[in-house]
């Protein structure tokens, strides 16, 4: 009979934690998916006129794709004498380093 008033003593606690793991994993999954990128696929063309450790360049940016940024990325830096380029994908200006900070670069 103590075994089972020491069981019957223990199931609020056992309830307690198990609804506490509940809401917790609830609480996790809700911030992880409310952080998920939203933003549509934008890319933005950066054409280093003086080459890339200058801070001279040309931005054009709202391309849907990467081809299109390509595309006139090219075809500027043809007018630079083939300065280098890069395409950004999802840029947005960081003040703290006051720069363009971009999810992924790439130029090939």
């Amino acid at each position: 009979m103590n075994t089972e008033t020491h069981k019957t003593n223990n199931l609020p606690a056992i309830i307690f934690v198990v609804v506490l793991l509940l809401s917790t994993s609830i609480a996790v999954y809700s911030i992880n998916h409310s952080h998920q990128q939203t933003s549509p696929e934008t890319w933005t063309a950066f054409i280093y006129k003086n080459g890339y450790q200058s801070a001279k360049y040309e931005m054009e940016d709202g391309f849907e794709d990467y081809p299109s940024c390509k595309s006139f990325a090219t075809r500027l830096s043809d007018k630079f004498a083939q300065a280098p380029w890069q395409c950004g994908l999802r840029c947005r200006f960081d003040s703290m380093r006051q720069g363009y900070q971009c999810e992924s670069m790439e130029n090939h």
